[in-house]
């Protein structure tokens, strides 16, 4: 199997609202900083991860048990501060071993810029890397619109939607969205050609 190949870390990405970002994978000094990131982020938007982000004793054990070929956090700093925190995972067997799963929190300032969508081409990339057939995201219809558009304008499918599957901090059902983002042949051939072209007519896988 495979291994992540994170030599390209860390690096610098301007942003489309000017902002300049250094994105690398975490370190277990990093936890103090992650946990700040979360405590920053608005309730509904931490209410939706699989984990309890705002317990410091989850984060610690994220820096406690890193292991970047289970699962892979990729944070973007604005200097000292983390303002995003992503994680490529991978299935260890069975019948999923060939699929990664995405997750990507944004903080509010940063939102409106392109930094969910930079940071979840990295994890693609280091899925494709890896040999990975396919990443998947799932998110919530209504709460998480923004990450919902940043994953298909990089070339995700909607597998499928399940119909008031889970329910919003105020007891509101919403429809949880399931979303996979096919790497193999179509995702190198998109890469040899937007090396070609300009920003303007670049392509979507």
């Amino acid at each position: 199997m495979a291994v992540y190949r994170l030599t390209r870390y860390p690096r610098q990405v301007e942003l489309d609202g000017g902002q300049t970002v250094m994105l690398r994978p975490m370190v277990q000094g990093d936890v103090p900083v992650v946990s700040e990131f979360f405590a920053r982020l608005p309730e509904m938007d931490r209410f939706f991860l699989k984990e309890d982000v705002a317990s410091a004793a989850v984060v610690r054990g994220w820096g406690t048990n890193l292991n970047y070929d289970r699962a892979l956090p990729l944070l973007a700093f604005e200097g000292d501060r983390v303002v995003a925190d992503s994680v490529l995972f991978r299935h260890r067997g069975g019948y999923r071993q060939h699929l990664g799963g995405i997750r990507v929190s944004v903080a509010p300032e940063l939102a409106s810029t392109n930094l969910a969508s930079v940071l979840m081409r990295d994890l693609i990339e280091i899925a494709w890397d890896s040999e990975l057939e396919g990443a998947e995201l799932e998110l919530v219809d209504q709460a998480q619109d923004q990450l919902i558009k940043a994953a298909e304008d990089l070339g995700a499918v909607r597998i499928a939607t399940v119909a008031r599957a889970v329910k919003d901090s105020h007891g509101e059902p919403r429809d949880l969205v399931f979303l996979r983002i096919p790497l193999g042949r179509s995702w190198e051939w998109w890469k040899v050609l937007n090396e070609f072209l300009t920003p303007e007519t670049a392509l979507t896988p």
